[in-house]
C-alpha cells in the first residue's frame, strides 16, 4: 500500500513539474505573490481568474486593492525617478478606481499625484 501512495505522490509530483499545474488556488498564489512584493504577477494572475469569473466580488475586490498597492509601493519606491513613477502609479490607482470606485486611499492618491504632476509641468520639471 505504502508503495502504491509514494508511487501515485511522484506521479502527481511529475504531472506537476511537466504541465505547470499547481495545487494552490489563484488568490492564495496572488496573495503570496502581493507579500512578496511582486504586484505585476499577483496582479496578472487575478486579472486571469477575475475574466473568467467576471462576477467574483472576491476577486474583483482583491484585484482592485492589489492595484492600488502597486500604486503605493511605486510612490514610494526610491530607486524610481518621479517622472517614472508617477505616471505607472497613477496608471494603477485609475486601474483600481474602475474596479472599485470606493477606495479612497487610491482616489487621495490619483488626486495627489495629479497635484503633483501639474506641479512639474508649472515648473518645467518635467
Amino acid at each position: 500500500m505504502k508503495k502504491y501512495f509514494t508511487l501515485f505522490i511522484l506521479l502527481e509530483l511529475i504531472t506537476v513539474i511537466n504541465t505547470g499545474c499547481c495545487f494552490v488556488d489563484p488568490m492564495t498564489k496572488a496573495q503570496g505573490l502581493i507579500r512578496g512584493g511582486k504586484f505585476e504577477e499577483a496582479i496578472n494572475v487575478l486579472e486571469k481568474q477575475y475574466k473568467s469569473e467576471p462576477a467574483s466580488i472576491p476577486f474583483k475586490s482583491i484585484l482592485a486593492k492589489t492595484y492600488s498597492d502597486y500604486g503605493l509601493a511605486l510612490c514610494d519606491d526610491k530607486d524610481l525617478l518621479p517622472k517614472v513613477k508617477y505616471p505607472k502609479a497613477k496608471e494603477q490607482f485609475a486601474m483600481a478606481l474602475e474596479l472599485n470606485p470606493y477606495l479612497t486611499e487610491a482616489k487621495d492618491m490619483y488626486e495627489t499625484i495629479e497635484k503633483i504632476q501639474a506641479s512639474f509641468a508649472a515648473n518645467n520639471l518635467n
